[in-house]
């Protein structure tokens, strides 16, 4: 029997909380295969795919696709400018999908509604996935993206002293990662804040743990800094932090210690839950549904940006 749109969206929904892996209802049980072949990943991907909305209803004054020289790789981003005057404040996005999945296709409505309403350029990056390219392909690949960014500013008009990070779910995993290594290269831009979406972040965790399977390859790189951010007790130069999760979020318990954490060590922190959802991606990336979310992250990015509302 053929999947509709509709039964795409579900069924990935359900593949994205985690709840395939412990739901032991009959009809769920062809689920228990998740992610264990190459076949049942090319699934997921697609189902991932047909997320996207058919027509967008957020229209930047510019959509760019550029291939852009990273060491010995080259890897694509998409550049949504707002059409504002430069310099203008930049945000780097990072996008979900349990590290084996997404794309810039997937995530353009979500990157065309920030950049619209959070006025500002947002640099999307269309990182290596998992598992042809194991940790720590993704987190190079955002590290070396945002230090693109940063050196080619002036080309793109893009203000380097508001330039910020941000990502949802596995995304946010990557963002926390990559702003701890930015904390410990003292010769690496500095970030105006960071925002964490739905995130996962520690490596060792149990959300998702079929896709951080296919990430992590050994156990020292789970615990490393750039896998489970969550653990480290040096977070004190961390950049501010704004965080949305859900009340029902599999990783929620991973978000509010790390929020903890972060104002222990006096970072600046704002944080939001998001009441009777859990890990919402579904909605985020179309930007339909429930908005209370992405209206709470443009407050946010609005403030970092010190762009009033």
């Amino acid at each position: 029997m053929g999947l509709t749109m509709s039964s795409l969206k579900q069924t990935a929904m359900l593949l994205l909380t985690g709840i395939c892996a412990v739901v032991a209802a009959p009809g769920l049980r062809a689920q228990s295969a998740w992610l264990s072949t190459p076949e049942s990943i090319e699934a997921f991907r697609q189902q991932v795919e047909a997320m996207k909305p058919v027509k967008s209803n957020f229209e930047p004054v510019s959509v760019v696709d550029r291939k852009i020289s990273l060491g010995d790789r080259q890897i694509k981003v998409r550049i949504y400018d707002p059409g504002g005057d430069a310099p203008q404040p930049a945000l780097v996005y990072v996008h979900g999908g349990c590290w084996v999945a997404g794309s810039l296709e997937s995530h353009d409505e979500v990157s065309r509604y920030m950049a619209v309403r959070g006025g500002a350029i947002v640099v999307a990056i269309d990182y290596r996935l998992a598992p042809e390219h194991p940790f720590p392909a993704a987190h190079e690949d955002v590290f070396d993206t945002v230090g693109w960014v940063w050196d080619h500013a002036d080309e793109l008009g893009v203000d380097r002293e508001r330039l910020a990070l941000g990502g949802e779910s596995a995304g946010a995993h990557l963002a926390a990662a990559t702003a701890v290594r930015l904390m410990d290269e003292s010769e690496a831009s500095s970030l105006a804040f960071l925002l964490l979406v739905y995130a996962a972040l520690d490596g060792g965790g149990s959300s998702w743990a079929e896709c951080k399977n296919h990430y992590f390859e050994t156990a020292e790189d789970v615990r490393s800094r750039y896998g489970s951010p969550l653990w480290l007790e040096d977070l004190a130069e961390m950049p501010k932090t704004f965080s949305v999760f859900g009340e029902h979020e599999p990783s929620r318990a991973e978000q509010e210690l790390f929020v903890r954490k972060l104002r222990e060590h006096g970072v600046p922190v704002r944080s939001f839950m998001n009441p009777g959802v859990g890990h919402d991606v579904e909605n985020w990336l179309a930007v339909s549904g429930d908005l209370t979310a992405h209206e709470v992250a443009i407050e946010y990015l609005r403030e970092g940006f010190a762009l009033g509302r």
